[in-house]
């Protein structure tokens, strides 16, 4: 017997079952942890950096693909473990099982969150329909008596931000499996990124082809990692299968008023928010995609019971799908135009100490979104103020955080924002978002896009011309060079997590 395969062996059985009796002869102590090599590093990368029990402080930090903490955890800073050459490192020690193990384990605390959104909705639905009907009709004093009157706000929004911070690291493991994939098989990994190239999208899709999807998605292969993984949650957990989360922009919206704004400030050396609220953009982005996809997928089931044995009424699988990403853009814009709308009602000369902030997190949500064009603002706040931003932001020194910028208006660039505003301003010829002006049923968003009103199923020339149209490039006026953000719609297969580079 070869004894460095035996050793070998013995070493893989003890870090996936747990230590071997017959091999430990000696007294251990009786506090002394059991249980697998796996199940413990899994734990400990759930409790102190997913969910961080220690409250190390932990940050993701878009610009470096890592996390960071303020103070050491277990003896290492958050940093030391979290970066991608870490994260292969645990790849290649524990294979595949150990990768599936730690992603089912951040799926079952990111399902435990979803949940908490789904509950928030429910709780608070008639408050919801309530500030969709006071927006929709213009009444301002309405809209923020109203939202005063949601339940939990500021606690759903820290569900939401830790909801991010768990998207965000199970997008950095997977990116490290299939690094390591494919150094180690490099041509399992290109069949495998071949065949998610082409597999089908349809609705409702069959169990073999989301088999296929998930696989692809769990070692970085998809194009949309978030809202993939947050969809395949949903489906597993039955969610999204209330009415109210046709009321989540509205959900989502109202955070823009939350109090956590008040201590929420952009740093250029992290690419995010002192107190992560930039993953609370990557967790809106993704639940909105994923609950759409989930509620047309059922919505579409429904259908075809109804139509069973009809064979007229069958309808086209290319249709729902088209008819899903149109109410997926539709509905992000949606809650840009509100949240746009919210934010700059509520600055005043006396208090804009958030503005900047939120502006900058609106910015954000259009750049991590492969379904939002970078366009989605400029109707609300141009382009140009959004540059001025940054430009002063970028200007000061990059060794220290940066301070919120001058209060005196003749030096801020907030001043000019009231003209952007969706209240008072009119759009401005083809810059405007195609769904953005047809937001009055609210609750009937499938509705807006049903397949009678958008498609003619049998017109191939109306298909072509959707096509055509889905494969223009829609962006802002800003020159964002070579790191200019690629739209899902235009086949890209990569996607951007950091802030807006400056041009």
């Amino acid at each position: 017997m070869d004894l460095t395969q035996g050793i070998r062996e013995v070493i893989l059985t003890e870090a996936f079952s747990g230590p071997v009796s017959s091999l430990h002869l000696f007294e251990k102590p009786e506090e002394q942890h059991t249980g697998s090599a796996t199940e413990a590093v899994c734990n400990w990368y759930i409790d102190n950096i997913v969910k961080d029990v220690s409250g190390a402080g932990i940050l993701f930090v878009p610009l470096h693909k890592c996390f960071k903490s303020t103070r050491p955890v277990g003896g290492y800073f958050a940093e030391s473990v979290t970066d991608l050459r870490e994260l292969q490192a645990f790849v290649r020690v524990f294979g595949g099982y150990g990768v599936d193990r730690l992603d089912r384990m951040v799926k079952e605390h990111t399902a435990a969150l979803l949940n908490c959104i789904d509950t928030s909705l429910r709780a608070n639905r008639e408050v919801l329909e309530a500030v969709a009907g006071s927006i929709h009709s213009g009444d301002r004093i309405e809209r923020e008596t109203t939202m005063k009157q949601i339940i939990d706000m500021d606690t759903v929004v820290g569900f939401c931000i830790q909801a991010g911070q768990a998207i965000s690291f199970d997008c950095l493991l997977a990116e490290a499996a299939g690094i390591v994939l494919e150094e180690g098989a490099p041509l399992i990994h290109s069949l495998l990124a071949g065949v998610a190239r082409h597999l089908p999208y349809e609705l409702p899709e069959r169990k073999e082809i989301r088999r296929l999807r998930s696989v692809a998605n769990g070692v970085g292969i998809t194009a949309d990692h978030d809202s993939e993984w947050v969809r395949l949650i949903l489906v597993d957990v039955g969610g999204a299968t209330d009415g109210s989360w046709s009321l989540l922009p509205y959900l989502f919206a109202s955070f823009m008023t939350s109090n956590i704004w008040n201590t929420t400030a952009f740093n250029v050396d992290t690419g995010g928010f002192n107190n992560n609220i930039h993953c609370l953009a990557r967790c809106i982005c993704a639940v909105i995609a994923g609950s759409e996809f989930v509620r047309l997928e059922r919505e579409h089931q429904q259908k075809q019971s109804f139509s069973n044995g009809h064979v007229g009424e069958i309808l086209d699988d290319e249709v729902p799908v088209l008819s899903a990403e149109r109410s997926i853009k539709y509905t992000l814009q949606l809650f840009v135009k509100l949240s746009a709308l919210i934010t700059l009602d509520s600055w005043s000369e006396t208090d804009r100490s958030h503005l900047l902030a939120k502006v900058i997190f609106l910015d954000q949500c259009c750049e991590i979104s492969p379904y939002l064009p970078r366009s989605s603002l400029e109707p609300y706040i141009p382009y140009a103020i959004i540059r001025s931003i940054y430009s002063q932001y970028y200007g000061n020194s990059p060794a220290t955080p940066l301070a919120l910028l001058s209060s005196s208006p003749r030096h801020s660039p907030a001043v000019s924002l009231s003209h952007g505003s969706p209240a008072i301003r009119h759009p401005r010829g083809d810059s405007t978002p195609e769904s953005s002006v047809n937001d009055s049923g609210y609750f009937k968003t499938s509705s807006i896009y049903s397949q009678d009103q958008m498609y003619d199923a049998g017109s191939a020339s109306v298909r072509s011309a959707d096509n055509k149209h889905r494969n223009v490039r829609r962006s802002g006026p800003l020159d964002y060079s070579s790191s200019r953000k690629v739209k899902f719609s235009e086949g890209s297969t990569s996607r951007s997590t950091g802030p807006s580079p400056l041009p």
